[in-house]
């Protein structure tokens, strides 16, 4: 009876210091800031939430896709830390608009042009230019906000 009991500490002991390694592991990783991910082809958020064991909502709030349907080959997420849990936390907050003064005749608004990378979208470039990603798609004719591509030159509404 004695071997039985010296076996079973040392499986239990065996187990703690795999859980306690984990545990270092885990969280040195989220020490390490957020975790990148390019898009592969052939990938979808499906399959990219289960690879790093969190969800497609989180990836796709993270993100600020609107579509969580349609990812691209090349398109870098934001893979959040913390798995599962909780509501979604925006990728940016909302930059508070000004209010214009009353003009008695209406001013053209400048306009920016800018040529779309590999890589970038949208919800991006509407960042870099502090204006809502609805605004670039309505100046372009955008139906499909999700579907811009690397070369097009985007009129961009912009704020002096």
């Amino acid at each position: 009876m004695k071997i039985f009991t010296s076996r079973y500490a040392q499986i239990g002991l065996a187990l703690i210091i795999a859980v306690l390694l984990l545990i270092g592991v885990s969280t040195s990783a989220n020490a390490a800031g957020p975790t990148y991910h390019t898009v592969q082809p052939g990938q979808t958020l499906f399959s990219i939430a289960q690879w790093y064991g969190t969800s497609v909502w989180a990836i796709s709030c993270a993100n600020g896709l609107f579509n969580p349907n349609y990812v691209y080959a090349g398109q870098v997420l934001v893979i959040p830390q913390g798995g599962w849990g909780g509501g979604c936390q925006p990728a940016h907050k909302p930059m508070p608009q000004p209010h214009p003064m009353p003009q008695p005749h209406p001013q053209p608004q400048p306009s920016c042009y800018y040529t779309v990378r590999w890589g970038d979208h949208l919800f991006r470039i509407a960042l870099r230019y502090g204006v809502p990603w609805t605004v670039i798609a309505q100046a372009n004719g955008l139906h499909n906000g999700n579907y811009i591509y690397a070369g097009q030159v985007l009129r961009v509404p912009c704020v002096w």
